[in-house]
């Protein structure tokens, strides 16, 4: 089986935490669509290349073991590390076997009544006017909430003050970075609703 593209980012707990030369980003993964299979939030390093995992930092949200339904809705605010640079929003998949590009969307093969099929997951490629973060070493960079819409697209909101709260205690020694920058049409306008999840023989997003 392929690797998954990009680069996990790797959690840390506080400051002191934090490696020599990197930056904490501080950043959480929602989605209103029943996620069978981790969802994958896929940001690319200014300058870098969407196909060298190095270049491509990947944010992991996925149902939890004994939830019943839908429980991504809910924040998981999370702190992790990673190289300092410019971070933009270049797509988002389930079980995708590379980074999609623009518009693109990622087809799998899967089991079906008359052996296997293509099917597409929820996914989606963005183009140069998205979203972006801005890392610094040794600082804290709070990203936000990123969400997978039934629309089949990610958009923003600010994390409440509440969610914050505890993270920001456990990083309140670093230098804060530039509040991330978020075009107009990437911004939440509806509140989240549990949705399930189908194929495209019946696809609900």
């Amino acid at each position: 089986m392929a690797a998954d593209p990009g680069t996990q980012a790797e959690r840390v707990s506080r400051a002191s935490s934090l490696e020599q030369g990197y930056g904490a980003v501080v950043i959480s993964i929602r989605s209103e669509i029943y996620l069978d299979e981790p969802l994958d939030v896929f940001f690319l390093r200014e300058g870098g290349d969407v196909s060298t995992n190095d270049d491509v930092v990947r944010f992991e949200r996925k149902q939890g073991l004994i939830a019943f339904g839908n429980d991504t809705l809910k924040y998981k605010v999370r702190a992790y590390q990673i190289p300092p640079g410019t971070y933009r929003l270049v797509a988002h998949g389930m079980e995708c076997p590379k980074v999609p590009a623009e518009d693109e969307r990622c087809l799998i093969d899967a089991p079906g009544l008359f052996g296997r099929e293509e099917i597409s997951r929820p996914s989606r490629g963005y183009g140069g006017l998205a979203p972006t973060f801005e890392v610094r070493a040794g600082a804290v960079t709070f990203a936000g909430d990123f969400a997978l819409t039934s629309r089949n697209t990610i958009e923003w909101s600010e994390l409440p003050d509440e969610e914050l709260r505890a993270v920001q205690r456990r990083f309140s020694s670093l230098a804060q970075a530039p509040e991330p920058t978020i075009p107009e049409q990437f911004r939440l306008k509806y509140g989240l609703f549990p949705r399930s999840y189908e194929d495209d023989l019946n696809r609900r997003y």
